[in-house]
């Protein structure tokens, strides 16, 4: 299991004086330009379990503050946290950008753990995956632009991405079906090899996916 990443816009003006901010940090039924819906439900083991934790920019070292509220409702994974900003360097300067509307994203990492493929037409690649139950491990606030046509997206780097994304990102740099499913065999290759050893496989994926995309790019 590898962690993954999803970004929301949300509203800043829910910013207060003492760091406490509300928002979304994922919403429901909505299919990402990857091709994932998050369904209802998929958060309430994690909820009853712990309270993740609230990170700059996914960033492990960089606690920014408190998760004092979170629950599900019809809209999505609704949170009220605060920052601690009189006494972490880091969550001052999260309170500034926030306030100043440079950064205006919330994001969750987490880990899948139940989830479903089917066909479906609004799909962009005509094959949906439907998140049914995930392994929240933290929730970040993350720069993010403020077009609100963009929807619910993921944002992720090539060591996350999973062997149907990585096609995905060659055929958008203009190589064929062909061409894309011959370069990531080695991929694949890697990845059954590596089994579950979860970060030396996102290591190795990631060195020959951008050693592949940079020779025939003639880098």
């Amino acid at each position: 299991m590898r962690n993954e990443t999803k970004d929301v816009f949300f509203d800043v003006k829910a910013l207060s004086e003492d760091g406490t901010f509300e928002g979304y940090a994922a919403t429901f039924n909505n299919i990402d330009f990857y091709d994932d819906t998050i369904e209802p439900g998929a958060f309430t083991k994690t909820i009853g379990e712990r309270t993740p934790a609230l990170l700059w920019q996914h960033n492990r070292e960089d606690v920014i503050g408190t998760v004092e509220e979170l629950r599900e409702d019809s809209k999505g994974l609704y949170v009220k946290a605060r920052l601690l900003k009189d006494g972490v360097a880091k969550a001052a300067e999260a309170y500034a950008l926030i306030k100043a509307k440079a950064v205006s994203g919330l994001s969750i990492g987490y880990i899948s753990i139940k989830w479903e493929y089917e066909k479906n037409a609004k799909a962009k690649y005509g094959e949906l995956r439907r998140l049914k139950e995930v392994d929240l491990r933290e929730i970040s606030l993350v720069t993010f632009p403020a077009d609100l046509n963009a929807g619910v997206t993921r944002v992720k780097s090539i060591a996350e991405m999973d062997i149907r994304e990585i096609e995905e990102t060659l055929r958008d740099a203009d190589f064929s079906r062909k061409e894309a499913k011959a370069l990531i065999s080695r991929c694949k290759e890697l990845q059954r090899d590596v089994g579950g050893a979860e970060e030396q496989g996102a290591a190795e994926i990631k060195r020959v996916a951008e050693g592949i995309i940079n020779i025939l790019k003639g880098a």
